[in-house]
């Protein structure tokens, strides 16, 4: 009686180790397929952030280097501006020389070169006297008259490079504004997109964090299964000797040819 409650709990030992064998294996199997497949989707998810990342300090250095440069025009144009700025006021101030030049003339304050004659006044009859005062009177009007156009010419002209001075510091004043503009939109870019960094940097810490904390659970799952499969040299022997038997059973099965009914 006792060898069969030996032999009954032998087979039912037999039976349950077998069953919680297959159902540790499937859990193992699928613990180890959920690792798998998470840690594949955060390898993924991490190097998808890190490109992210790469783009935007890719955008971060293109914005940089549009801002330096557009600093740098903003300083030329300051620049061409400051000197417009002071031609025109050297133009003033030569407009002002050449008015108070013309006011002279028309006030009569100024003397031009009277005409030169050998002869002396006493040589001269009442006649002669009078021809020789109305070709003075004409040099004179010819000189002032062409005095005036010379004035009118220079003034013609500092009016024409004033017109072309001023319409030149417009032109730049207008690009200088847009490049202001820009500059204002590329800062708050650059802000937004330092922000960007910032908020990809912690999602990414936070991705390894969370794929170091896997990974050295599944490593220390993978070694407790490891040292659990170490056998010793005699259940070694033991499985590899039964193992072989049975499977030479199993081939001797299916060799088997089945009888014939007459």
């Amino acid at each position: 009686m006792p060898e069969f409650n030996s032999s009954s709990q032998i087979s039912q030992d037999n039976f349950s180790v077998r069953e919680r064998g297959v159902s540790s294996a499937r859990e193992y199997s699928r613990i180890v397929e959920t690792f798998n497949r998470v840690l594949e989707y955060k390898e993924k998810f991490r190097m998808s952030i890190e490109g992210q990342l790469a783009s935007i300090g890719k955008q971060v250095k293109e914005n940089i280097e549009n801002l330096e440069t557009l600093m740098r025009n903003v300083d030329i144009y300051v620049q061409n501006i400051d000197k417009i700025s002071n031609n025109l006021a050297q133009l003033q101030t030569e407009e002002n020389s050449i008015k108070i030049r013309y006011e002279e003339l028309l006030s009569g304050s100024t003397e031009l070169d009277s005409i030169s004659d050998d002869k002396s006044s006493d040589d001269l009859d009442f006649a002669g006297s009078r021809e020789y005062l109305i070709q003075r009177r004409r040099n004179y009007l010819e000189n002032l008259d062409k005095s005036f156009k010379r004035l009118d010419g220079e003034l013609f002209s500092i009016e024409k490079l004033r017109s072309e001075l001023t319409r030149a510091r417009g032109e730049i004043l207008v690009k200088k504004d847009d490049a202001q503009k820009k500059i204002s939109i590329l800062e708050e870019n650059g802000i937004r997109l330092l922000e960007d960094v910032k908020r990809v940097e912690i999602e990414l810490e936070s991705s390894i964090n969370e794929e170091g904390l896997l990974i050295n659970e599944f490593k220390r799952l993978v070694k407790g299964a490891e040292r659990t499969l170490e056998l010793s040299d005699e259940i070694d022997h033991i499985l590899f000797t039964y193992l072989t038997a049975a499977e030479s059973k199993d081939i001797a099965s299916k060799n088997q040819v089945p009888a014939v009914d007459h």
